[in-house]
């Protein structure tokens, strides 16, 4: 079915339900990651959107990768270390871009060559809704919000007593066991417990997954003023996975496996929360936070390799197809505080704040070749090899920041907003490489580097909300915003040596008009957008195509602009829900290298249609439609050569068929990819990771 008609039907699907009286589901609903503290939607200043625990449950995803890939604006990018979140089109830079949060804690990484982000270690079953807010979000959250932020809210404060017991097998002999606990033990002390178990082979030949996640804690309210709230979590995973495959070979068995990658992680996480009211107008709040998350992969391949003059040796040497195996040890520990207050005047409220993160990563990586090698002058002479290349990293980056922002009731319909924020980062640490190659002798060579830097940054917000009517409003802002560099981009690695470079912070400017409306039964907030990106960091690379020879630049070369749209909607009604959403972003490089040209690994939009429909008091259907735009993605070749590949749009549906055996009791049938589209998770020019084919699903839930 062509993506055309799919999007046709699925269009005259939603339109049916403009009648009839709903429930509004949003209107009385607050988000925490603009400010800190709690906020009506309808009040705030920029886009925002909300995943509700409900949305999350009518899936049936098997991890929080899933759940973001079905979320308006938010593209999913795949990587050989794991997932990126990417939000209004910052492509390859996303991971030091959108920042992530768990409960108002960032889950990303100092380290954007290996890093990953640990979306997938909190279970799903402790998540009591996703907000995600496009654009900005610096002024609160400081370097890397700059394009945009999203904040996953557990249970830890719900309050409420439930019981919830679940069950599932899925295609590929997966299947998930998870239990959720909340429990107010006296009026003033409340628990929570979520445990998740999966294990199951995946879509190609070679896949496996075992994975346990636990997320717990309590709240204790000791008096009228105080409280406290302490959470922990954990997660273990072993994992199985491959390389990226030629695309002709996928063209013959799209489950055909790559080289094969073993991996392992581990995750912990402890967060203390203390809030203390001086009086009914002011509150503050106080978090304490400790993260280490620890992961080991081993991958054994064949290599062409070449190798230039090391130590006293007098020729390069080159080998073919060698042996070759990479293996990695990472360790991110991530410390910090945040503590802001709130007070509430006449007119409007003022937040101040103070955070504070230090971030340590230490990473080992080895890479081993071993077979025939020939020296690059007599390649009719060959000798027998071995050739073992050991990578460290010991770096850091320590962040201190303070921000206030004011909500200023100008007249009865118009709050004006004020931001500001300063920030104050130190970064760097070790960097070494260890050359060792036996063959007639032994060859040696070690190279470190050790260097630190610091920035000063600001970031600032202008903007408003006009209510028009009680659910009508109207806004508009401004905001300059950051991204200090990372710890790992302040050394550049040329002709095999490390110098350090002088990187400066990059900076943005945001500028975003919208409107939020209900309209009868029906939630409509349209925004569009402008971002210029000033000394904008990239990366350029040499041998990127071999491990142990990559070499990098780092440097603030381009302008960027990017200017979109995204419209959602969303109905209720006796019976039937839908909702649709459609991004647009259009992006291009004003000045630098490749002034002129789009930027990399940015989709040019992504529409999403879906419906919701109790057909009597015990069955219910739910049915997705997903299209991701065409985007180019951009490589260096063997010669240093730049290829640029248009990866081709793609689409999927998704079915859910629920049925309420009893009050507390319900089974649910499900499809993904209805129609076996073919799309692939990454894509170069010559290879690819393919997605799932169609697949199918049945869980059982009680809920108590």
């Amino acid at each position: 079915m062509s993506s055309l008609k799919t999007i046709a039907i699925f269009w005259a699907i939603s339109i049916l339900s403009f009648s009839q009286n709903g429930i509004i589901k949003l209107e009385d609903s607050v988000i925490v990651s603009t400010s800190g503290f709690e906020t009506p939607l309808l009040s705030e200043n920029k886009n925002v959107i909300i995943l509700f625990k409900e949305q999350i449950d009518n899936g049936n995803y098997k991890n929080l990768e899933e759940v973001l890939r079905g979320v308006p604006n938010v593209i999913i990018q795949d990587t050989y270390f794991g997932p990126r979140v990417d939000i209004r089109g910052n492509g390859e830079k996303s991971i030091t871009k959108v920042k992530v949060l768990c409960d108002g804690v960032s889950l990303n990484p100092i380290d954007e060559s290996m890093g990953t982000l640990p979306i997938n270690t909190i279970p799903l079953n402790s998540i009591e809704k996703i907000e995600v807010i496009p654009g900005g979000g610096s002024v609160l959250n400081g370097s890397g919000s700059s394009g945009g932020v999203i904040n996953i809210i557990t249970k830890s404060s719900l309050k409420k007593d439930f019981l919830v017991l679940e069950s599932g097998l899925k295609s590929y002999n997966f299947r998930d066991e998870a239990i959720s606990l909340g429990q107010n033990l006296t009026e003033n002390l409340y628990t929570n417990f979520n445990y998740n178990y999966l294990k199951g082979d995946g879509y190609r030949d070679g896949d496996s997954q075992e994975s346990n996640s636990f997320n717990g804690g309590i709240d204790y309210k000791i008096d009228e003023r105080n409280r406290v709230k302490f959470q922990m979590g954990y997660f273990q995973e072993n994992k199985d996975y491959s390389t990226p495959v030629f695309k002709d070979e996928l063209e013959k068995n799209r489950k055909t496996m790559g080289f094969p990658i073993d991996s392992k992680s581990k995750r912990e996480s402890y967060s203390l929360d203390y809030e203390y009211k001086f009086t009914e107008n002011l509150t503050v709040l106080s978090s304490f936070y400790y993260q280490n998350f620890k992961r080991e992969f081993e991958e054994n391949s064949l290599m062409d390799y070449e190798l230039p003059k090391v130590g006293n040796m007098p020729f390069e040497v080159l080998g073919e197809d060698l042996l070759a195996s990479m293996t990695g040890d990472f360790q991110e520990r991530s410390k910090g505080a945040k503590i802001r207050g709130k007070y509430i005047y006449e007119n409007g409220e003022f937040i101040l704040g103070y955070d504070y993160d230090y971030t340590k990563l230490l990473r080992d990586s080895e890479i081993k070749a071993n077979g025939d090698f020939f020296l690059k002058p007599r390649p009719d002479f060959k000798i027998k090899g071995d050739v073992d290349i050991d990578l460290k990293n010991n770096i850091y980056k320590k962040t201190n920041g303070i921000y206030g922002i004011n909500r200023y009731n100008l007249t009865e319909k118009f709050e004006l907003i004020l931001g500001t924020r300063y920030e104050h980062s130190r970064f760097g640490g070790k960097r070494s490489s260890e050359t060792e190659i036996l063959s007639m002798n032994r060859i040696y060579e070690y190279k470190e580097i050790d260097n630190e830097e610091k920035s000063d940054n600001y970031a600032f917000e202008v903007g408003g909300t006009y209510k028009d009517t009680s659910t009508r409003t109207f806004y508009a802002r401004y905001e300059r915003g950051f991204t200090s560099p990372l710890p790992g981009q302040i050394t550049d690695k040329i002709n095999m040596k490390y110098i350090p470079n002088d990187l400066k912070s990059e900076t943005s400017d945001n500028i975003e008009f919208g409107v939020r409306d209900f309209i009868e039964q029906t939630y409509i907030n349209l925004s569009l957008f402008t971002t210029f990106t000033h000394d904008e960091i990239v990366l350029i690379q040499k041998n990127s195509y071999n491990p142990a020879l990559k070499e990098w630049q780092y440097k603030n070369l381009n302008k960027v602009r990017k200017f979109g749209g995204e419209l959602y909607l969303e109905q209720y009604f006796e019976r039937l829900t839908t909702y649709q959403s459609l991004s647009y972003v259009n992006i291009k490089i004003m000045k630098g290298l490749y002034e002129g040209e789009e930027l990399p690994m940015v989709p040019k939009g992504k529409i999403i249609l879906g419906v919701s429909y109790d057909l009597n008091n015990k069955v219910a259907l739910n049915i997705d439609f997903n299209l991701v735009g065409s985007y180019m993605f951009k490589e260096y070749g063997k010669k240093d050569e730049v290829i640029d590949t248009k990866i081709s749009s793609y689409n999927y549906t998704n079915l859910m068929l629920t049925y309420k055996v009893t009050d507390i009791l319900s089974i649910a049938f499900g499809v993904n990819n209805v129609f076996d589209q073919k799309y692939n998770y990454e894509e170069s020019s010559i290879t690819a990771v393919p997605a799932p084919g169609r697949n199918y699903y049945i869980s059982g839930k009680l809920q108590m």
